[in-house]
């Protein structure tokens, strides 16, 4: 009986290290991972690859140390008791009577309860530790990523058949309803898309889903706190890790998303990515992608097919909408880590500790412009609508108005039908409710240049 007490407090001793010390374990993992994305990099100069070795060396080697000296303390610690118990007579210790069942029951009691009792926690969103360091572990390496893309390719190349130029973009600044838009379109069935689901492989969908397809369907609110609902089969602005990824993050800079040019052979990836995506057939790639306006006029040369849509919304409600989120992921930021990496692996920076703003030939928002005020978001709404106000004449672009859809959800789904040339069998719908508005004071000039430009944006528009 003394000895199956010792062995359920060794057992207990043992596992209840593991649990706390699995820190350890999941710093060396990123770094293994991190020295492998540096070693096949192919792009990389040969001074920075080198650096980069080194340090990542240094840190593996580092983490690899501490996880083996306390590897070695938890079990020292585990087998003290046992060791006190024959005193210290290794030979005496392996004849103690381990096979009986007793002593099994012991081994298992003990090496369970700090699972039961330790379970390992959820930061502060909806993703455990190991679910956030599986994401971290391949979002966090461009490379890796990529590589797996290049064995997707091969192992689905029967996908890559079809050479379909023609896909559908819903973009614009952020919270001007693209989310929304997005969704019901793929509800009618006719559209395949990235969803949830994909994470964190997004590079890799279908050898993903062999391994994980799951099929619970519960929605809850997303943290925006807008009352819009997200599933593990919710599509969302997902695809712009793709570009981010064979891009190595060129267009990001310190405090700006950059326009740039896509050149072939990512023009070419990006078109077998989206019919890697295909599950069926005689579907039509769809995405909502408020980045897509930083390389839309580079894509537009390589592809005169490809159907996008532009939303705006009335310039005081929007930067309202803006300024509200700005200030509620700064906050959630600072109190979960995992949300501004998440973010970040995505390429969402419109608000939040992340922000950053779109970088064109003529931006127009002042360097010493407050995020904290409704100028610095009127500004944004200029800078962004200018560009789309100023591209070239294109009967392949719609301009939407956020509150028609809102108002006329129905007709508006009848233009797209006609703008897309597809049948969208989505017939049963009633008019959104938005009403949040801003009472309070603004830059006369300011709101007045938003209000101008406003104007022109609804003479351009679709009419619906």
């Amino acid at each position: 009986m003394i000895l199956a007490l010792l062995i359920l407090f060794s057992s207990l001793l043992l596992s209840t290290g593991l649990v706390v010390s699995r820190a350890s374990f999941f710093r060396m993992a990123r770094h293994t991972m991190a020295m492998l994305n540096t070693i096949i990099d192919t792009q990389a100069d040969d001074v920075v690859k080198q650096k980069l070795l080194i340090q990542n060396l240094s840190n593996l080697l580092l983490s690899l140390f501490l996880f083996s000296f306390l590897m070695i303390c938890i079990f020292a610690l585990s087998l003290l008791p046992l060791l006190i118990y024959v005193n210290f007579d290794w030979m005496a210790l392996s004849n103690l009577e381990w096979t009986s069942y007793l002593s099994y029951g012991a081994l298992l009691i003990g090496g369970a309860i700090p699972f039961v009792l330790l379970p390992l926690k959820k930061d502060k969103g909806d993703y455990s530790e190991w679910s956030m360091l599986l994401h971290r572990m391949i979002l966090d390496n461009g490379n890796i990523a990529k590589q797996l893309f290049g064995f997707e390719k091969k192992l689905f190349s029967s996908k890559l058949k079809d050479n379909k130029s023609d896909f559908v973009i819903i973009s614009g600044l952020a919270r001007s309803g693209t989310s929304a838009l997005t969704s019901l379109l793929h509800e009618s069935g006719i559209f395949h898309s990235l969803s949830y689901a994909n994470m964190p492989f997004l590079l890799s969908p279908n050898s993903w889903q062999k391994i994980y397809d799951p099929t619970d369907k519960k929605l809850k609110e997303r943290a925006h706190g807008d009352k819009v609902l997200f599933g593990y089969t919710t599509i969302e602005a997902l695809e712009e890790y793709f570009f981010k990824a064979h891009l190595n993050n060129s267009f990001i800079h310190e405090k700006t998303l950059n326009e740039h040019v896509l050149d072939k052979k990512t023009y070419t990836y990006y078109m077998q990515y989206q019919q890697l995506l295909q599950k069926e057939k005689d579907t039509t790639y769809l995405a909502k992608n408020n980045n897509f306006i930083l390389r839309y006029r580079s894509l537009r040369e390589r592809n005169k097919d490809f159907k996008v849509v532009f939303i705006f919304r009335h310039p005081v409600e929007h930067a309202y909408s803006l300024f509200k989120q700005h200030q509620r992921f700064s906050a959630l930021h600072k109190e979960d880590a995992f949300s501004l990496e998440y973010m970040n692996w995505l390429g969402h920076h419109e608000f939040g500790a992340n922000l950053k703003h779109f970088q064109f030939a003529n931006t127009q928002i002042p360097k010493d412009a407050n995020p904290d005020s409704m100028d610095y978001w009127m500004h944004t709404w200029i800078n962004y609508y200018t560009m789309i106000l100023n591209l070239e004449e294109d009967p392949n672009r719609m301009l939407l108005q956020y509150e028609d859809f809102l108002h006329e959800p129905r007709k508006t789904i009848h233009v797209l039908s006609e703008f897309t040339g597809l049948d969208i069998p989505i017939h049963k719908l009633k008019p959104f409710k938005n009403n949040n508005s801003y009472t309070g004071e603004l830059n006369a000039e300011l709101k007045q240049q938003c209000i101008d430009l406003y104007m022109k944006l609804i003479a351009t528009k679709a009419s619906v």
